[in-house]
């Protein structure tokens, strides 16, 4: 028998196979083929939108159609990740959001929905590090003069935030204990609300973003005292990181992410992913996002679904450990 006729049954299979591959490749539709909703979770204006819009203006360019944004604020991100996690799994109704996109089931009793079943994750787009600020008129320069303040003056550093299980209040939780104080929440109803009692000194400090505090931080009126990321920050050159000033294990980050609905088809996932990477590898995005306070950052899908289970697993101990509660 020749060799040829030996081996033509399996020539002919993986004909076959490579036949089917290109019939399936070729069978799944364009997309996008049609305008992409983008829903931001959150107002106008804020982090998440800033970053969102800068993304898909982006993504649409590439992509030859319009990625508009619907603001769908409420809830802890709760409205808008409700109905982005009961659209069609199509890739046209895709979430932009936050670190309260993993916390919300560990503060609350019942969720409409399960974040980390009915959605997927699609691609990073960037790590926010978030800045303690103190009123002016505090005698306090440093991460060590907040320390010894707090230990001197037990029960008596108040810190303002978004609210209740915000970012921003487990990473001063976080803060607080590893550096062994005490420090009394008020919550408020949004971040902007925070703004009028740290400026008039009715609570001593408050942690949020360099893009909202940025402003008094320049005028004076608020003194920056760490940024909670690993590495200091452009826009802010002399602001320690609380690791530098050493709370290495209280280093915490808020991010901005891209999701889907769960079944969203692969080929789908894997070109907004790709796309998007492309988006946040060039210089002038970077470089827009940095401005902001902003570092962006590039993940798989597949690494964006375990940096929520790793990120979940953080601070499920924090939430216990301090004892926040959302009512």
């Amino acid at each position: 028998m020749s060799a040829f006729r030996r081996f033509a049954p399996m020539l002919a299979i993986a004909a076959a196979a490579v036949s089917g591959i290109n019939t399936s490749r070729a069978a799944e539709p364009a997309y996008p083929a049609r305008p992409v909703k983008v829903v931001v979770p959150s107002v106008a204006g804020g982090p998440i939108d800033t970053v969102s819009r800068l993304v898909s203006d982006r993504l649409g360019a590439r992509l030859g159609t319009s990625f508009y944004i619907e603001n769908k604020p409420g809830g802890n991100v709760q409205i808008g990740s409700n109905y982005v996690a009961k659209s069609d799994p199509d890739g046209y109704t895709l979430l932009t959001t936050s670190p309260a996109h993993i916390t919300n089931p560990l503060l609350y009793s019942k969720l409409p929905y399960d974040p980390l079943k009915d959605l997927t994750g699609v691609a990073m787009m960037a790590r926010v590090p978030l800045l303690v600020v103190v009123n002016a008129d505090l005698p306090v320069h440093s991460v060590q003069e907040l320390v010894a303040w707090a230990k001197a003056h037990p029960s008596q550093v108040r810190y303002g935030t978004s609210g209740a299980g915000s970012t921003a209040n487990l990473a001063a939780e976080l803060f607080a204990m590893h550096a062994g104080i005490k420090l009394d929440h008020v919550p408020y109803k949004g971040a902007a609300a925070v703004l009028p009692d740290v400026l008039a000194g009715r609570v001593e400090m408050t942690v949020d973003t360099l893009q909202l505090l940025g402003p008094y931080i320049k005028s004076g009126k608020l003194r920056a005292i760490a940024f909670t990321g690993a590495k200091r920050v452009p826009a802010l050159p002399d602001v320690p990181t609380l690791a530098e000033s050493g709370y290495p294990d209280a280093v915490a980050m808020s991010w901005l992410a891209i999701v889907a609905p769960a079944r969203t088809p692969r080929h789908v996932i894997d070109k907004l992913a790709q796309t998007t990477t492309e988006v946040l590898q060039d210089d002038k995005a970077r470089k827009r996002i940095a401005e902001y306070g902003m570092e962006a950052d590039v993940m798989t899908p597949a690494q964006v679904n375990r940096y929520f289970e790793a990120e979940s697993q953080r601070w499920s101990k924090v939430i216990k450990a301090g004892n926040i509660r959302v009512e």
